[in-house]
């Protein structure tokens, strides 16, 4: 290693790096830096757009399911309502043929395997006379058959969650998860789809199906080819319904999603990502809400997949990309620094010539190593050449520099053209430098006697300015006295805007208070007519009532003509009901017309005072704007007032200056003959230089 490698090592504390490492380890890190960036770019892109595919995809797949839970659901609710509707054809056979077919229908729809239970139930009275307590029919799984409940048990069901709201709403209702024993001591949960009967317009009872929630986990659902795809049904209390994964959650509670549950089943589908509670997997959770027309049913469906499995194509691609990646730069690094290692080979002897170059030692040069006919070679032929020429301008200038300091300003450069490029500007300086120190002290010379020559006048003139200034100090004295006039008269007229801005003030209160009560007024006047049109309304309600009379008088009239001499009495009633339905409506008529006028003139006093209201607001705004301009004045008298003051001082100041500059006259006229003896002693020092 050379010495200058070793110097510079030492004086700034870096280890020496060869270039041949140094740039294959440059273009490797470059490479591995893009290969990183477009992977990490690659991946973002590739994160973002399968992360909106999985969602989007996902969310197909919820509304897939959605539509099976629909249909199954829409389903049960035909096939109870179908019962139901069979139930007024039962009843024209009589009650103990009715009861006999009731019960086979029950029987059959349970043996059927569509649903887990059947259940009717009336209200009293309602479906056979003689049942004031009500009356149930229920047929359920006993053993390997059925069995069935007939009961008079209205005061327990009538309240029950299978029979009020259905028979509130008038829709089918859908109950929550419930527990219900088999006869074998397992524990399994329903829900009942209960539908209302109507007869005539009249609700009689409601005709349930139980359905196992077990069911709803067996249907043919969608799972978008996920292994890991599975869903649960919540209600809107947030009890599971089913959870495909792991079915004994059913009827338990869902706290994850009571901050979800209101705004899916207000219509709005929710796509978030969470940890899946079974196995702590993140995960991707899509809710959408399950509405059943013609009923209450308001389920969420939630659809779950992990997103490890959603993101590992996306990691396989990307571990193949950085293996070769890797391998790629480990080529690349090899192959270069192979290459620049024969390449680099005369560069040692280029470090010794720069070495001498930069210790300025120009007389150690090596001409005998054999450079090739390339870069390397131009260099080396550069840096003996300017050796060369560094030596012959280190030579003048040394000799310029003796010269000048001898006094002689006269001397030039003996090879200027050999100041070439930047070395140029060195001769320029020197020559400038020579030049400039000539004409510097010729000038200097010439100044002094000039000096000498001006310091006489300058004494002359301080003198007449130390007189002129003793007489401006007095006249400055009389305008500060008339400026503090001036400033008292200001002050006043700033105090006398001042009250009149309080009196502006004063003004715009007893406007704002007049004008809240005319509002109040206002308000008054709209109650009046607000209340005039409810009587309005009510003489209405009397004009129908009385026309309704009277078409009943005009009836029950007919009715007696039909029943002749028999009805003569129910016709002088009906007479006399029409003629008392018609004064009825000539009152109201009139009445009417009176509250109409009342009415008309209530607007006509709103209009009024709606108009003052504004007069008012408008007299209002005025006050304001002058109580803006009285402040304006009171503000521009008050900084006129602070301006004059100002000024006073300024004059104050001014005839100090005036006065100091009296003495500093004086002072400057003794300055000026010492000035003229250091001149002739400038032009002495002088003198020895060998000028241009």
């Amino acid at each position: 290693m050379s010495k200058l490698v070793k110097n510079s090592g030492s004086n700034s504390n870096k280890k020496f790096v060869s270039l041949a490492v140094r740039i294959p380890t440059i273009v490797a890190s470059a490479v591995f830096a893009v290969i990183l960036i477009i992977s990490i770019a690659f991946g973002v892109m590739t994160f973002r757009n399968t992360n909106s595919m999985a969602q989007n995809q996902i969310s197909n797949v919820a509304r897939q399911n959605v539509i099976t839970v629909q249909k199954y659901m829409n389903g049960m609710n035909i096939y109870a309502d179908a019962l139901g509707s069979s139930i007024l054809n039962y009843r024209s056979l009589g009650r103990e043929a009715g009861e006999t077919a009731i019960i086979n229908a029950l029987t059959q729809a349970v043996e059927s395997g569509k649903i887990f239970s059947a259940y009717f139930a009336f209200e009293p009275n309602g479906l056979f006379e003689g049942t004031p307590d009500g009356l149930s029919y229920y047929v359920y799984p006993s053993g390997t058959g059925t069995a069935t409940d007939i009961l008079n048990d209205y005061k327990d069901y009538s309240t029950a969650d299978y029979y009020a709201p259905t028979k509130t709403k008038l829709m089918t209702h859908i109950t929550a998860p419930y527990a219900y024993d088999l006869t074998d001591g397992t524990t399994v949960y329903l829900i009942t789809l209960s539908t209302p009967i109507i007869d005539n317009g009249k609700f009689i009872g409601v005709a349930n199906c139980d359905m196992l929630a077990d069911t709803l986990s067996e249907l043919s659902y969608s799972d978008g080819d996920y292994e890991s795809a599975y869903l649960t049904l919540t209600d809107a209390s947030n009890i599971f319904i089913t959870n495909i994964r792991k079915p004994d959650l059913a009827g338990q509670t869902e706290d994850d999603y009571a901050d979800i549950t209101s705004r899916v089943l207000s219509g709005e589908s929710v796509i978030r990502t969470a940890k899946d509670r079974i196995d702590g997997s993140t995960s991707f959770f899509v809710h959408s809400p399950i509405i059943l027309e013609e009923s209450d049913l308001q389920w969420m469906l939630t659809e779950i997949v992990h997103k490890n499995e959603v993101y590992a194509p996306i990691y396989s691609s990307l571990f193949i990309v950085g293996i070769i990646g890797i391998v790629g730069i480990v080529v690349l690094g090899l192959i270069s620094a192979r290459i620049l290692r024969s390449s680099l080979k005369p560069i040692q002897n280029l470090m010794t010539m720069a070495e001498n170059v930069g210790n300025f030692d120009l007389h150690s040069q090596n001409d005998s190593f054999h450079y090739a006919n390339d870069e390397l070679g131009q260099l080396a032929s550069i840096f003996m050449k300017m050796s060369n020429n560094l030596q012959e301008i280190i030579t003048d200038v040394g000799n310029v520099l003796a010269k000048m300091a001898d006094g002689d300003f006269t001397v030039t450069s003996s090879c200027p053209d050999k100041y070439v490029g930047d070395m140029h500007s060195t001769l320029d300086s020197i020559n400038q430098i020579r030049r400039t120190l000539g004409n510097s002290l010729k000038e200097i010379n010439e100044s002094a006697t000039k000096v000498a020559s001006n310091a006489s006048q300058i004494s002359d003139g301080s003198q007449a300015l130390a007189q002129g200034a003793t007489e401006q100090a007095g006249s400055v004295q009389e305008l500060s006295a008339t400026i503090s006039t001036v400033n008292g008269d200001v002050k006043n007229n700033a105090e006398y805007a001042e009250r009149a801005s309080d009196i502006a003030l004063r003004t715009k209160d007893a406007i704002k208070v007049s004008n809240e009560e005319m509002h109040k007024l206002t308000d008054s006047m709209d109650a009046i007519e607000e209340a005039s049109n409810k009587i309005q309304d009510v003489i209405s309600i009397i004009d129908n009532i009385a026309f309704q009379t009277n078409i009943l008088s005009l009836n029950a009239a007919i009715e007696a003509a039909r029943a002749g001499q028999a009805g003569k009495g129910f016709a002088v009633v009906a007479d006399e009901v029409g003629n008392l339905a018609k004064r009825s409506q000539e009152a109201a008529q009139s009445t009417s017309d009176l509250i109409q006028m009342v009415t008309d003139a209530v607007s006509k006093g709103k209009d009024i005072t709606d108009e003052t209201a504004e007069a008012l607001q408008k007299v209002s705004g005025f006050a304001d704007e002058t109580n803006n301009m009285i402040k304006q004045i009171s503000e521009a008298s008050t900084q006129q007032a602070d301006s004059l003051e100002q000024i006073s001082i300024g004059i104050n100041q001014i005839s100090q200056v005036v006065q100091q500059n009296s003495s500093t006259s004086e002072q400057s006229a003794a300055a000026s003959i010492e000035l003229s003896n250091e001149a002739n002693r400038l032009h002495d020092l002088v003198a020895p230089f060998k000028l241009p």
